[in-house]
């Protein structure tokens, strides 16, 4: 859908030199190279390469300019030319976005992909372009999980505890819902915090954390796939109005690689998980009677998230509750 999208602008477009200066864009991503993230992003960078050779894609993998929150931000002003980001930061830019971020809105990954590729983006495309953003492709980011020190099995292990979680409105009331208490903060500062004591345990996802190592810190591992985070691949509006149609028609090529990200990421999730477990780490999943008690917390979180966003928060979430009817 997404390709369509910009495929379909592209054509708009009247202007475009047919032999362009070539344009080398610095692409920010939180993600460390060595992981399904920095493959696919090379993999994508070759791809555009490949549709035109004067787009060259310059990679700067694990928050090499800056966080999430700050690479995103700097994007909309054109200072960083791309960057890839987790559904939580793109939600800076778009505030309704975030309603993507309740927890256990999606009943299946199917369904998740389902709503991605056939509804998602054109509810929020032109929210983003005003932002400053030009949406491109879905990042598949995978399903939260939580490192701790001490076990939590239910809601009240979870009680009291400070716990990082992503610095949004939706993971904040989320974990205040179940009793727990939420240090909001981005990516870059977590390990730290759990260091110092700041932070007794980590919420993030799932291949991402156990990727840089949470789990000797925090030992115990709780699956709860409380979110299904999905982000985004975003371009400077600013650049993407300097393209010609050619490197426009580049640039959508990058959406044809989403559904090889998300099978990576899942096939990445199930093995880490069982890495960690034979390591000897206690790795426990919620059972389902629990899972249903977050679920409802999940439910009340969602209708303060929308109350305190505002503005379209009501009907974005109409929207979303339709395509999500579409996709069961």
């Amino acid at each position: 859908m997404i390709r369509k999208l910009i495929l379909a602008a592209a054509a708009l477009c009247v202007a475009g030199a047919a032999n362009a200066q070539e344009m080398e864009l610095k692409y920010a991503t939180a993600a460390p190279e060595p992981t399904p993230w920095g493959k696919f992003l090379n993999d994508t960078i070759a791809d555009v390469a490949a549709a035109d050779a004067t787009v060259k894609i310059v990679p700067y993998f694990s928050s090499a300019l800056g966080d999430e929150q700050t690479a995103l931000r700097q994007t909309v002003r054109g200072r960083i030319d791309m960057s890839g980001q987790s559904g939580v930061a793109t939600s800076l830019v778009a505030p309704s976005f975030e309603l993507l971020n309740s927890a256990y809105l999606f009943d299946s990954p199917e369904q998740s992909d389902c709503m991605f590729d056939n509804h998602i983006g054109p509810i929020f495309a032109d929210q983003m372009e005003n932002s400053g953003l030009v949406l491109l492709s879905w990042v598949e980011v995978g399903h939260s999980y939580t490192s701790s020190k001490e076990k939590i099995h239910t809601l009240e292990d979870i009680k009291g505890v400070k716990l990082r979680v992503p610095p949004t409105a939706a993971s904040r009331l989320f974990y205040e819902e179940i009793g727990a208490n939420p240090v909001p903060m981005g990516v870059v500062d977590m390990v730290p915090a759990l260091k110092t004591g700041q932070v007794n345990g980590i919420t993030t996802s799932t291949v991402y954390g156990i990727a840089i190592g949470l789990p000797k810190l925090a030992p115990h591992t709780l699956v709860h796939k409380a979110t299904h985070d999905v982000g985004t691949v975003t371009v400077s509006k600013k650049v993407w109005d300097k393209m010609n149609d050619s490197q426009k028609n580049a640039m959508g090529v990058i959406d044809a690689r989403v559904n090889d990200l998300r099978t990576a990421i899942r096939g990445a999730e199930a093995g880490l998980l069982a890495k960690v477990a034979s390591a000897g780490a206690p790795v426990y999943e919620l059972p389902e009677a629990e899972k249903a008690r977050w679920r409802e917390a999940g439910d009340r979180a969602a209708q303060k998230l929308i109350a305190e966003i505002g503005g379209d928060a009501p009907q974005i979430w109409e929207q979303i509750q339709k395509a999500k009817a579409a996709c069961s």
